[in-house]
């Protein structure tokens, strides 16, 4: 190019583009002048009094649910598309510049806002989508408050009332200590029997599955409770092996899913928060006219954030803060799920112990009765009434270790959904192999025991 040609390019440039940066950099300034980071939403557990009621429950559970602020953040996103659409799109600037490669002619800038018009034919179906749009976000929002609420109040009464069935129940287990006490106390005096005293150690060993089913009601709605008001829980219940080898941190498929909606939720938030938007263009292309001059053109495209889009920020930035809580809620409810599965084969466990001490405890009763029959002491209504004692306990017995596996079972499938390690799941599996060999060398137990019983 020709140094005359150059020198009268530069003056043209400079009139063309200055007025159409400035335009630009000031639509940027006023759309960008609001920028703000995603952060994360975080609930801090606190301490909570000890004699709060349903109500104060409903409203701390409202203040620091997760579910509730997600709503309420879609429903603030709502809003923001809902003024958004009924404003006309933002203006399109285009800024072009054609230089000759030939040497022929001059050079070519132009620069040119564009405007989309076909909004306007359906503006009014446009406004009442996003309205609608709006109500059900305020709807949804009034719906997770209510269900927060009466969930908080649900939880505190009924661990209110499971308290009070712990309580009782162990009272009825320390009576029925004692009155076991006292009945050994009178054996050794030789003032009862020995079958006596092993019904009464009968009646205590269902005041301890009682107690043990009350506990775990108790242990699971307080973990519930201090779940939703965001509080420490008591301490639990879950035996110090599982508690080891399965620990508390287990992420379930809702959380890998809230985890990826807010990478999504992000991205798109960062894309159209850039200074360029999300819609900026460049292009560039070559130029022959009839009379075989030559050029080279280039184009850039950049929308101004005018009307739109401090209002489509505002939609996504909602967007990204939902799903933060929403991720939260997820994480809450895997680790009160989590906290059951572990509970639960806690118990499982523990009512086991206590099924395999019945078992024992009704074949003695039986032994004793036996020998009594044989000995003109004992009817044969007696016997029969210990051998159908005996054979409850054994099915009881066989109830509990089937209870036992379904725990481990729901254990086992969260530890090999999520993100349990390798110890995790070989002990899981390590309980249940013990568990089966220890059915299936009960199963031929009393068959034997009640083919001897009846040749007796």
């Amino acid at each position: 190019m020709p140094n005359s040609t150059f020198k009268s390019v530069v003056p043209m440039v400079a009139r063309t583009l200055v007025p159409a940066m400035v335009l630009t950099i000031a639509a940027l300034f006023i759309g960008c002048a609001s920028r703000e980071k995603v952060a994360p939403m975080q609930t801090v557990a606190v301490p909570v009094a000890a004699n709060i009621d349903a109500d104060e429950a409903a409203a701390r559970a409202l203040r620091v649910s997760p579910r509730v602020r997600a709503a309420a953040l879609r429903l603030d996103a709502a809003r923001a598309r809902a003024t958004a659409t009924a404003l006309p799109p933002d203006p399109t600037i285009a800024i072009s510049l054609g230089i000759p490669i030939d040497g022929l002619g001059g050079t070519a800038i132009s620069a040119s806002i564009m405007q989309g018009i076909g909004w306007l034919l359906a503006k009014d179906a446009l406004i009442d989508a996003a309205a609608r749009e709006r109500d059900v976000a305020a709807h949804e929002l009034i719906g997770a408050s209510v269900e927060t609420a009466a969930e908080a109040r649900r939880l505190l009464r009924s661990l209110i009332a499971a308290r009070v069935v712990t309580t009782a129940s162990r009272v009825a287990m320390d009576a029925r200590e004692a009155r076991s006490a006292i009945e050994r106390s009178r054996l050794e005096l030789g003032e009862t029997s020995t079958a006596k005293l092993l019904g009464i150690e009968r009646d205590a060993l269902i005041a301890k599955f009682t107690l043990n089913a009350a506990e775990l009601e108790e242990h699971e709605l307080s973990v519930s409770l201090a779940s939703i008001l965001a509080v420490d829980p008591l301490p639990g219940l879950i035996d110090a092996d599982i508690a080891a080898d399965f620990s508390a941190a287990v992420t379930s498929l809702e959380v890998i899913r809230a985890r990826a909606q807010v990478a999504r939720a992000e991205a798109m938030f960062a894309s159209a928060d850039s200074p360029l938007g999300a819609d900026a263009r460049a292009g560039g292309g070559f130029m022959r006219d009839l009379e075989g001059r030559e050029s080279i053109a280039g184009t850039f495209e950049i929308g101004l954030p005018i009307f739109r889009r401090s209002f489509e920020l505002q939609a996504l930035r909602a967007d990204a803060d939902a799903a933060h809580a929403e991720l939260a809620e997820a994480e809450r409810l895997a680790s009160i799920e989590n906290d059951h599965a572990r509970t639960r084969v806690s118990s499982a466990r523990t009512n086991l112990a206590l099924a395999v001490n019945g078992v024992h405890n009704a074949q003695n009763e039986r032994e004793i009765t036996q020998r009594s029959h044989s000995n003109g002491e004992a009817s044969l209504a007696d016997l029969t009434d210990a051998r159908v004692i005996e054979a409850e306990a054994q099915a009881l017995c066989a109830t509990r270790r089937r209870e036992v596996a379904d725990a481990i079972a729901r254990l086992e499938s969260r530890a090999f959904k999520t993100e349990a390690d390798e110890q995790s799941r070989d002990r899981l599996q390590a309980l249940s192999q013990d568990l089966s060999q220890d059915l299936s060398q009960e199963q031929t137990q009393p068959q034997t025991e009640s083919s001897s019983g009846a040749a007796q």
